[in-house]
């Protein structure tokens, strides 16, 4: 048994013994020298386009916040006011729900858990639930106070509406002013 133990120790230990003159292998990848630009213009190059740019380069993806072409008619802003007897009413999230004034079909939705009173809004085809969603007006644009932050309606929410907004509106009113029963 002590023959068998002794050869197979001198086998391993010859494995970890290499020739001196044998080429050493090439250095990992990481080790070389970057060959890739950097992406600011520190180099000299001029700066990529920004958000400001009137167009990004070709194949460029949307910047979040901006809408995407083809969704409809820009966006609508204004402000959500509670009626007086609602006031000191409290609630968990505000939801902006653009529907079709001719369909019905929802547009686009937004959920704000950030907010005091009069808050001031804004809805657009970058809210859209569903990619290619057009944001084409006439709008019905709905506002309720969500007592639990659900996204379904429920009993005890608040509400106030906008009916008719043109695509593109700017300082649209909408009063909190009905209690969902």
């Amino acid at each position: 048994m002590r023959g068998w133990l002794a050869s197979l120790l001198i086998a391993v230990a010859s494995l970890g013994c290499r020739d001196a003159n044998a080429p050493r292998p090439a250095p990992p990848p990481e080790a070389e020298a970057p060959r890739l630009k950097p992406m600011t213009s520190r180099d000299g190059s001029p700066p990529p386009e920004t958000a400001n740019s009137p167009a990004l380069p070709v194949g460029h993806p949307p910047i979040a916040g901006a809408p995407a072409a083809g969704h409809g008619q820009g966006s609508v802003t204004g402000t959500v006011t509670v009626a007086a007897p609602y006031e000191k009413r409290g609630g968990a999230a505000l939801f902006l729900v653009a529907r079709s004034a001719g369909s019905g079909q929802i547009l686009a939705v937004r959920k704000e858990t950030q907010f005091a009173f009069p808050f001031a809004f804004q809805i657009s085809g970058v809210d859209a639930m569903t990619d290619g969603t057009s944001f084409d007006g006439p709008f019905d644009i709905t506002a309720r106070l969500s007592k639990t932050g659900d996204a379904m309606p429920g009993a005890g929410d608040l509400e106030g509406q906008a009916k008719g907004v043109a695509g593109g509106a700017r300082d649209v009113k909408i009063t909190l002013d009905t209690v969902r029963q």
